[in-house]
């Protein structure tokens, strides 16, 4: 699949001033900062960048200004985003990290991780491998910019240290860091002095919205009953086939019923996500409740941490 014709459309994103609500590609309606598009133009005069990472407390705007970059410099260059949130995911289903071509059109994907929960907090590695994967995905594919739409920012150490290694895994052009005091100098101390990425710290968005636990449940269950709309019992033959993630005792009664996992390709990306029904060691069988999938894709089983009943109900 090769990189999308650049989108020469202007109507995408009506032109308006600082604050002002402007449609988007698919009647979207979003309050656009003047920080932003001082950011935008920054951006477009310099052409020889290819990675900008959005960075960023929880509802403050992140994914709104991705949103925003990824579709203005989609009329100029080919561009994707990578969403890396695996609890409220944009482009994919929860517990996965994907990637897809701007402007989205709301459906098709370029490329899907497994994390294997919707907290990356347990899931460190899964999420530092899928977004370094993503980003290479991109780009073989023939994308010229990447924007990059994190998960939120933790301040603990064990979260600052995250958000440390997957930078410096990916390695941005550009930093950008939405903050609400200075939540996250601690961090950008450590790129103060490097070559990259340049840093451009912005006030966090004045309508960003926030969501309550509830909300962000509710949110989660609606994509994956979305996802699991056309799934049907599957049986998919375990003969010579691996596993990888969080793998449970498989000998223990009852261990892996309900688990959500990932049927993976050759190169770890995901084919399907399944709900487990029935593991079968003995007879070599694995039986899930999941769309439609060609056995022969599939390389790699993934295991997730956690449990869902047909209806997308966490359990």
């Amino acid at each position: 699949m090769g990189a999308p014709v650049v989108q020469q459309d202007s109507s995408l994103l009506l032109a308006g001033l600082d604050g002002e609500v402007v449609k988007t590609h698919g009647s979207q309606m979003i309050r656009v900062e003047q920080s932003w598009r001082e950011l935008l133009a920054l951006l477009e005069n310099d052409p020889s960048w290819q990675i900008v990472f959005v960075l960023g407390p929880t509802d403050s705007g992140k994914t709104t200004l991705c949103r925003f970059l990824g579709q203005q410099l989609s009329q100029h260059w080919a561009t994707a985003r990578v969403d890396c949130d695996p609890g409220q995911s944009v482009f994919g289903p929860p517990a996965s990290l994907s990637v897809a071509w701007e402007p989205w059109d709301g459906s098709s994907l370029l490329a899907l991780r497994f994390v294997g929960s919707t907290s990356p907090s347990r899931h460190l590695l899964q999420t530092l491998t899928g977004v370094k994967r993503l980003s290479e995905r991109a780009f073989e594919e023939g994308a010229q910019k990447v924007v990059f739409d994190s998960c939120g920012y933790m301040d603990t150490g064990a979260g600052r240290e995250f958000h440390f290694q997957t930078l410096d895994l990916v390695e941005p052009d550009h930093l950008v860091a939405l903050q609400r005091g200075n939540e996250m100098e601690s961090l950008l101390a450590n790129f103060t002095r490097r070559a990259r990425p340049r840093l451009h710290r912005l006030a966090t968005s004045t309508a960003a919205m926030g969501r309550s636990p509830v909300q962000r449940q509710f949110y989660r269950r609606q994509k994956f009953d979305r996802y699991f709309k056309d799934a049907s019992p599957q049986m998919l033959p375990l003969d010579g086939m691996g596993f990888h993630g969080m793998v449970p005792p498989l000998g223990a009664p009852g261990s892996h019923r309900h688990l959500l996992i990932a049927l993976c390709d050759r190169r770890g990306f995901v084919v399907v996500l399944g709900i487990i029904e029935e593991l079968d060691l003995v007879g070599g069988c694995l039986r899930l409740y999941s769309p439609p999938f060609e056995s022969s894709q599939i390389a790699s089983v993934q295991f997730g941490s956690i449990r869902l009943d047909r209806s997308g109900q966490e359990l």
